[in-house]
């Protein structure tokens, strides 16, 4: 039987397909859209289209496409979420396929990743150099570090010393804007606070509305000194005070909802036996 779902709107259709002009990077199939419309959780959303994005510059094209036309976003990596973070009746970006590559630095003390990379995948490469990442989830086969850091994992193993927020070194981002930042660079803050003035204006009056602010030093202090991946990170705005790093560090564990991480570089920890 056939499946009959509502078309996209051919304006957004023609937008995407200008944006992503490649044979393939942009499929509207019953078929498609179905297969891709859940995650490992209970939810079900049809997206009105998947779009498979090669790189950053293809992420930030995306991004202003979708908010011209008043469209979501949503980025689908492993899908193993069990909370519907990979579902979406908007537009879905398929970064799986074209995000993987896995670039091992300093005989394996970090390693610069991909967010379509799955956690096993990279430490199946660290492995030879008696190292691993410190995040290690149950669904370390199939869950890729986009989700990773997108959630701040941990796992059973790592407790508050070797989740992703304390292991995470830098990241390439793709904001909203389209603005793209490797916060690893030497100029980075510079960068941020000429293309972004008022995310940095705004990041810079967070930071110091909370450190002039004894209670919520003390609740964010208490809050962070155990085991706590819920909602944004807070902590950032106590554990850094450049806004560059302050952004890096909360958009581990925003859901995606701060921007698009197209590559992260990770300090790993020891393969112990």
């Amino acid at each position: 039987a056939s499946v009959l779902l509502p078309p996209a709107d051919p304006t957004l259709l023609d937008a995407l397909q200008r944006a992503l002009p490649e044979p393939g990077q942009l499929r509207t199939r019953a078929l498609d859209r179905l297969a891709l419309g859940h995650d490992a959780s209970h939810y079900f959303l049809t997206p009105t289209a998947v779009v498979t994005p090669h790189d950053a510059d293809d992420v930030g094209r995306l991004f202003a496409v979708c908010a011209a036309q008043g469209v979501p976003l949503t980025f689908r990596s492993g899908g193993t979420s069990l909370s519907g973070q990979a579902s979406t009746a908007g537009v879905l970006a398929d970064t799986r396929k074209h995000f993987r590559d896995i670039d091992i630095l300093d005989d394996g003390a970090r390693v610069r990743v991909g967010p379509g990379a799955t956690v096993r995948a990279v430490n199946a490469r660290l492995a030879r150099y008696g190292r691993k990442l410190g995040p290690d989830p149950a669904s370390e086969i199939a869950c890729t570090l986009g989700g990773v850091v997108a959630n701040n994992s941990s796992g059973m193993a790592c407790g508050t010393t070797g989740n992703t927020y304390r292991t995470l070194e830098s990241m390439v981002l793709v904001l909203p804007s389209g603005t793209v930042i490797d916060t690893g660079a030497a100029d980075a803050d510079d960068k941020l606070r000429l293309t972004e003035p008022a995310l940095y204006q705004g990041l810079a009056g967070l930071r110091d509305r909370v450190r002039g602010n004894v209670e919520s030093m003390r609740i964010i202090t208490a809050q962070f000194a155990m085991k706590n991946t819920m909602g944004y990170g807070l902590n950032a705005l106590v554990d850094h005070t450049r806004p560059v790093d302050i952004l890096t560090h909360l958009i581990i564990g925003s859901e995606g909802t701060l921007a698009f991480v197209a590559a992260a570089v990770f300090r790993t920890v020891p393969l112990l036996r």
